[in-house]
């Protein structure tokens, strides 16, 4: 029986969530309620995502999830630990 080699130290890193800093999590989460209380669209960048634009309408307290719309018919369901970066679209 041959020999499995393990995958790289590369591969590895891929699968890792970045860490974010407590103050950068508080601003990511006073920004996503602005946005939620405006009903204005905001561009979002997640892990393991490409940025896009949506506008808030949850922020699920229990399943720690936040609900995009990003169209008529189109909302996702993205875990706020996952969200790396949260702009106006003016900026």
């Amino acid at each position: 029986m041959a020999a499995v080699p393990k995958p790289s130290k590369s591969k590895q890193t891929e699968n890792i969530r970045p860490k974010l800093d407590e103050f950068t999590q508080e601003e990511i989460a006073e920004k996503l309620r602005e946005a939620q209380e405006s009903h204005k669209p905001i561009f979002i960048s997640a892990w393991k995502r490409e940025p896009f634009k949506g506008e808030v309408i949850e922020l699920d307290g229990q399943t720690q999830r936040i609900h995009i719309r990003r169209g008529y018919d189109d909302t996702l369901k993205i875990p706020f630990k996952d969200i790396l970066k949260v702009d106006d679209p003016g900026e």
